[in-house]
């Protein structure tokens, strides 16, 4: 009778390791789904929080005699579009432009502007002929050229200056 009895306590022990490892997976499994749910929403919303990531804009403050000055500096995406060189044919340009603002505010009403924006650089890019804008000479036209007709379209917001971070010319 007792080999009976040892096989009984066998069995009672591995039922209870079971019902153990489905405890233990029962209270484990959702414990990680919650985890997961936690940090999928923590990533998701910190970034619509976050005031700095994500935001194509860097803002200077200056203090100059008692007066506090701001400089924004607004990166605009990079704007390729077709020129035509000496020979007729079309060769690319690609530029990356930044803005200055000098108010905060104007940042929220640029944003709103910016298919107008990206409307005035194309057109005006694609009227030009590789000769003009070649050179530190033909840059300089293009940047006073592109400040006029950008605070034109952007009026009441004053854009101070335009800042290119590149800009090359592709040959066909």
């Amino acid at each position: 009778m007792s080999d009976f009895d040892d096989f009984d306590k066998q069995e009672d022990e591995e039922e209870t390791k079971e019902v153990n490892k489905k405890k233990v997976l029962l209270f484990l499994l959702p414990a990680l789904i919650a985890i997961g749910i936690a940090v999928g929403l923590y990533h998701t919303f910190e970034s619509s929080f976050n005031a700095t990531q994500g935001i194509p804009y860097k803002i200077l403050e200056q203090n100059e005699s008692d007066k506090k000055q701001s400089i924004i500096f607004y990166d605009l995406p990079e704007i390729t579009a077709p020129v035509k060189n000496a020979q007729g044919e079309n060769d690319i340009v690609s530029i990356k432009i930044g803005i200055e603002l000098s108010n905060p505010e104007d940042v929220k009403k640029i944003e709103i502007l910016l298919p107008r924006i990206y409307d005035i650089i194309l057109a005006h890019t694609r009227e030009l002929r590789t000769e003009e804008i070649s050179g530190s000479e033909g840059l300089y036209w293009l940047k006073q050229e592109l400040l006029y007709r950008l605070n034109l379209a952007a009026a009441p917001v004053k854009i101070e200056n335009i800042n290119f971070k590149s800009f090359d010319i592709q040959k066909k």
